[in-house]
């Protein structure tokens, strides 16, 4: 029996059959095996996890200094005036029974000071190195007595036995003034405007300069902040001027009278503003409190 005759095939159909063969070739081989769909798998969640963990990070810098700047804000408006040292030259002679007469002008007390200020101390030094007489009941009597401002004050003072009495050109009124307990706060700003015997600027005083990371050399650690305002002190320390303690006291006084051999107090920080930064480590990105970075007030030590 004769065999049937093959069906005619379209054109072209043994071609398109082996281009489909290699497609479904092509696919299966280019299929991931179940370990390595999980991979991709594992390494889209970790990239999303490291994107959510950023995010969370810098919600938490931005929190932490919000608080920070709370803070501070709080400690401004609570913190006690800084006493202002002011340092004149009066007139003084001598008068009978060996007392003492001094004249000096009521308004140059206060002058350019908050009207709250109060004479607190009054020291008077005859001499250079000459001990302190303390003048304070004395020149607060006079001036609970009140008066016209332009008015000279003149005190009549009974030396005590250990200083003597000799009126010289170099003789100089310490006066220590500050508001009372409770009244006169003062911003910021108004407490960095202490007086200063040596001109405006030289003494000692916060000064802020802006930089950036690459200026610190921390461009390689540090991630932000970018730009900091640094706040340091700047300045000299003239005879009294803004004393951090009793020993400062002393090194300034034993500076008068040996200058050779005791060096006068430095302009060093008396308080800090913390500073927040956000900065590689060897596990990923932390955030570090920096207390004593930035200075916040000074004084002399």
């Amino acid at each position: 029996m004769a065999l049937p005759a093959p069906e005619a095939q379209p054109p072209g159909s043994s071609q398109l059959r082996f281009l489909l063969f290699l497609m479904m070739l092509l696919l299966l081989m280019s299929w991931p095996s179940p370990g390595d769909s999980l991979a991709l798998s594992e390494q889209r969640r970790s990239h999303l996890e490291s994107q959510l963990d950023a995010h969370e990070l810098r919600g938490r810098f931005q929190d932490l200094l919000r608080r920070l700047h709370a803070n501070q804000s709080q400690e401004d408006s609570n913190s006690e005036p800084i006493p202002t040292v002011r340092i004149l030259t009066p007139k003084v002679r001598l008068g009978p029974r060996g007392h003492l007469l001094l004249h000096v002008r009521r308004a140059s007390l206060t002058q350019g000071l908050p009207e709250a200020y109060r004479v607190h101390r009054a020291l008077l030094l005859l001499t250079p190195s000459s001990r302190p007489w303390d003048v304070t009941a004395t020149l607060q009597r006079a001036l609970s007595l009140g008066g016209p401002r332009n008015r000279a004050l003149r005190l009549r003072l009974a030396a005590p036995p250990d200083v003597a009495v000799t009126p010289s050109s170099g003789v100089r009124l310490e006066l220590h003034l500050r508001p009372p307990a409770g009244r006169g706060r003062r911003s910021a700003h108004a407490r960095l405007r202490d007086s200063c015997p040596l001109g405006p600027g030289r003494c000692c005083h916060l000064q802020t300069v802006q930089a950036t990371l690459e200026d610190l050399g921390w461009s390689d650690w540090v991630l932000s902040p970018r730009q900091l305002q640094l706040s340091m002190c700047v300045g000299e320390c003239p005879h009294l001027y803004r004393l951090a303690s009793t020993h400062a006291q002393i090194k300034a006084r034993l500076h008068g009278l040996q200058p050779d051999r005791v060096p006068a107090p430095c302009c060093v920080p008396s308080s800090y503003t913390p500073v927040v930064l956000m900065h590689q480590t060897n596990n990923g990105v932390s955030l570090q409190t920096y207390d004593d970075m930035v200075a916040r007030g000074c004084h002399c030590a």
